[in-house]
């Protein structure tokens, strides 16, 4: 049986840097943004639902859904924001049970960008990537800071571990690599 192991945090709190340092250490990682990524481009079943639900005006001219704008779009109003979980969140958890399945290895660390009960039901474990918004917000375009941190109101399920990510990349990636150990150990 596959252990599954979620990765949540915040915008820039470093989920993506603990998945590659992971994927070094010889894990599987699954970024839930790249999956999103692969539905957006032109002809996907994400890019025709977009137009579909939102418009043509969310689809760029190479056929793709332009992120920057349904991304402005659906920050204003989270009601719209919650439409396109609805619509994106089923296609991207078909996605990654594919990809789950396909791995040869038994322990798969998996970055969530947003919540959703079922992609989080997927794991027996979950890690908390937890950033000083100060230190945050020097990585992150003005712009991006008023996105909604859907993770803020994560009421579904309490974290496992939490990783205090303090910017120190030696630091950060001791931390990493500890919690990668307890949970090698674990699922021998």
């Amino acid at each position: 049986m596959k252990h599954v192991i979620g990765i949540i945090g915040k915008t820039f709190s470093g989920k993506t840097f603990a998945g590659n340092y992971l994927k070094t250490l010889g894990a599987e990682f699954i970024n839930c943004d790249e999956i999103v990524a692969e539905l957006y481009m032109a002809n996907k079943t994400g890019s025709r639902k977009i137009e579909t639900f939102f418009g043509g005006e969310f689809i760029n001219k190479n056929g793709a859904v332009d992120k920057k704008k349904l991304g402005v779009f659906v920050s204003k109003d989270e009601k719209k924001l919650r439409i396109l979980e609805k619509i994106i969140h089923p296609l991207v958890l078909d996605t990654l049970h594919k990809a789950i399945d396909k791995s040869a290895k038994e322990m798969v660390f998996v970055e969530i960008n947003a919540p959703s009960e079922r992609i989080i039901g997927l794991c027996s474990k979950i890690i908390l990537i937890d950033a000083d918004d100060k230190k945050r917000v020097t990585k992150i375009k003005a712009q991006y800071k008023k996105k909604i941190d859907s993770f803020k109101k994560l009421g579904l399920r309490k974290p496992d571990f939490k990783i205090k990510n303090d910017y120190n990349q030696k630091e950060f990636l001791l931390k990493i690599n500890k919690i990668f150990k307890i949970l090698n150990e674990h699922n021998k």
